[in-house]
């Protein structure tokens, strides 16, 4: 039989949500505004898509007070309204999120394949209204009696209701899996191999390294060092990096939202019988805490980014473009 949520497990494995919570939703508004401050962080291409991404990815776990909360009583607290809502917008944020790191790959794929060095306006406007369509459809058809949000296997928050896979069920989740997660993410890494295939490292702005280092060669190895050093902070992300963190979100997406597709689908096959509660416990944690590595991926890659969010924050200082 299903087991149920005692108090002492839900404190245990839910209460560090709200930890998540509160690092998530900070480090990827954070995200969201060094890329709306920092034009020149992609130049050649537009910050819409990354700052979709970073957005909802903080709807992504927004909501973490709601079941952290619960979690400290051993039941949802927040009536049924509030139940449908949270399960709503949790599906809606998360679809998003997934069509972000899809769209990301293709703009990759796009560029690496385009004669044009301008960016297509039109092609960030459609690839931020087929995330926000999608997660909309898919977030909707519950509500609208395709299969339904219940509460959870922990009893202190609410989902896809995973627990009762009835023919509503099984049809909204093989075609949400195959036409949401699998096809797409195959199609992104289509789509980067295609882009790392065409050759060519397209830097998203000038470098003006190659062109400096004729005249430099007679001076100090130190001065050198500087001189590269400030080159790379003024650069921002070049193609090379771009697809780098394409493919690293990529791994996010699988890791990050895999758990939800397994359970999901084991529970279509084999039932919820027997599921513990440890099970029932990981896929949303691992969404929470993959949201966070994000921002920490943008700022590994470029000194630019760091330098920018530490400008933000009061703690470097302002660049001189």
């Amino acid at each position: 039989m299903l087991q149920v949520a005692s108090y002492d497990d839900t404190r245990q494995t839910l209460s560090p949500s709200f930890s998540t919570g509160v690092l998530g939703v900070s480090s990827n508004l954070l995200t969201a505004v060094t890329f709306y401050k920092d034009a020149r962080l992609l130049q050649g291409s537009r910050p819409w898509l990354h700052i979709l991404l970073a957005l909802a990815n903080v709807a992504v776990v927004s909501p973490s007070p709601l079941p952290a909360s619960s979690s400290f009583s051993g039941r949802w607290l927040y009536g049924n309204f509030m139940c449908q809502l949270y399960a709503f917008e949790g599906m809606f944020a998360g679809i998003v999120a997934i069509s972000a790191v899809i769209v990301l790959c293709v703009e990759r794929y796009s560029v690496a394949n385009s004669s044009k060095k301008k960016e297509n306006s039109w092609f960030y406007l459609w690839s931020v209204l087929f995330a926000l369509s999608n997660g909309f459809f898919w977030a909707v058809m519950p509500l609208l009696g395709w299969s339904r949000y219940d509460i959870e296997h922990t009893g202190v928050s609410c989902a896809l209701d995973w627990k009762n896979p009835d023919e509503s069920y099984v049809s909204f989740l093989v075609t949400m899996e195959i036409f949401s997660f699998f096809l797409p993410l195959m199609a992104a890494a289509l789509c980067l191999y295609s882009a790392c295939y065409a050759g060519t490292d397209k830097p998203a702005i000038p470098s003006t390294a190659a062109s400096t280092s004729s005249s430099s060669k007679s001076a100090a190895s130190d001065g050198q060092g500087r001189a590269e050093e400030t080159s790379q902070v003024s650069a921002g992300f070049n193609e090379s990096q771009l697809r780098t963190l394409c493919c690293i979100f990529l791994l996010f997406v699988s890791v990050g939202w895999g758990p939800f597709a397994f359970l999901c689908t084991k529970t279509m096959v084999s039932g919820s019988s027997g599921l513990s509660m440890l099970a029932g416990t990981i896929p949303p944690l691992a969404c929470k805490l993959m949201v966070s590595a994000y921002p920490a991926a943008y700022a590994v890659t470029s000194a630019r980014f760091r330098q920018t969010v530490l400008t933000i924050l009061g703690l470097g200082e302002k660049k001189e473009e």
